[in-house]
């Protein structure tokens, strides 16, 4: 079964493009020969320089307003994202967010994609055992509940969705999770991490659920020290003059290598202001709850994830 890489790059900003553009290469890199790779995009001439290598799935304002489904919830739309890339036939679905970056071959996940197995990025911690406020409030929202057919119950593991991959016999798992999420959200559950819980919950049921890290690296929690890197990458590829092929070894023979987690002391942001830079641009940030698309121009930026 050919398996299907999918990312999303919407709202148009520079960096999250350009770290799109590596993520795609690190698929390709890993990927067995047959793998078919697609961004769902609101700029398809930005991913002209990959040809015909990529599929672009073009989506646009309107589509992307519906994605956000009734509650206007910014994070259904990775979700719809999925979804639509399913949609286009029979394959393994591996979606990946943009700051994911393979790094070893990719023919065993899919492997065991096709032999039952679905993963998501990893599992980051329990909810019912969360210490942060952010957390502890999603808990309590959804305690005891029974949601969808879903019950939450202790310790109800909390799952990073930057990896979402399923089977081609799996589709109907992204269904599930879908409607979970809008029935979350139609009971009046609110929080910006309830696309993950939604995920995760209708994945774990079926008991196949494992993590995908050890095929990836996630730098959601460096991703100042990453966009450097990211964009000395690039330009190396733009001045040698490589092509598609060419720069997707090169990502394979000489991949990114820094540390995924960098935690900044309070005083980080406070010296920097000082300086006359204001706050680091990659300190680790709470995941914002978007405002709604506006009438017209583009679709608002992705936001961060949270990370309390």
């Amino acid at each position: 079964m050919r398996n299907r890489f999918v990312t999303l790059s919407v709202g148009g900003r520079p960096d999250l493009t350009a770290w799109a553009h590596v993520s795609i290469l690190s698929a390709m890199a890993w990927a067995p020969p047959d793998s078919e790779f697609c961004v769902v995009t609101d700029e398809p001439e930005s991913f002209g320089w990959f040809g015909s290598r990529i599929r672009i799935l073009p989506v646009d304002r309107d589509t992307l307003r519906r994605w956000r489904g009734r509650h206007d919830f910014f994070w259904r739309t990775e979700l719809m994202c999925v979804v639509h890339a399913a949609a286009q036939g029979p394959a393994n679905i591996i979606y990946h967010d943009s700051d994911i970056l393979f790094r070893r071959n990719l023919a065993s996940l899919g492997a065991d994609l096709e032999a039952g197995d679905v993963f998501l990025h990893e599992h980051e911690y329990d909810l019912s055992r969360a210490r942060r406020r952010g957390q502890k409030r999603l808990w309590r929202q959804v305690r005891g509940r029974e949601v969808a057919g879903f019950r939450f119950e202790a310790p109800h593991p909390m799952w990073n969705a930057g990896l979402i991959a399923v089977g081609a016999q799996h589709h109907a798992l992204l269904h599930q999770a879908l409607d979970l999420l809008d029935r979350l959200l139609d009971e009046g559950v609110h929080h910006t991490l309830v696309e993950q819980l939604a995920i995760g919950t209708a994945f774990r049921a079926g008991g196949r659920l494992r993590p995908g890290e050890p095929w990836m690296d996630h730098f959601w929690n460096n991703k100042e020290g990453y966009a450097g890197a990211v964009d000395r990458l690039l330009a190396r590829i733009l001045t040698l003059g490589l092509d598609v092929d060419a720069a997707a070894s090169l990502v394979r023979r000489e991949p990114i290598v820094l540390p995924l987690v960098v935690r900044r002391r309070w005083w980080s942001n406070f010296l920097a202001r000082l300086a006359g830079h204001g706050p680091l641009p990659g300190a680790p940030a709470l995941r914002p709850r978007p405002a709604p698309l506006p009438a017209s121009g583009l679709a608002q930026p992705r936001p961060a994830r949270e990370t309390a």
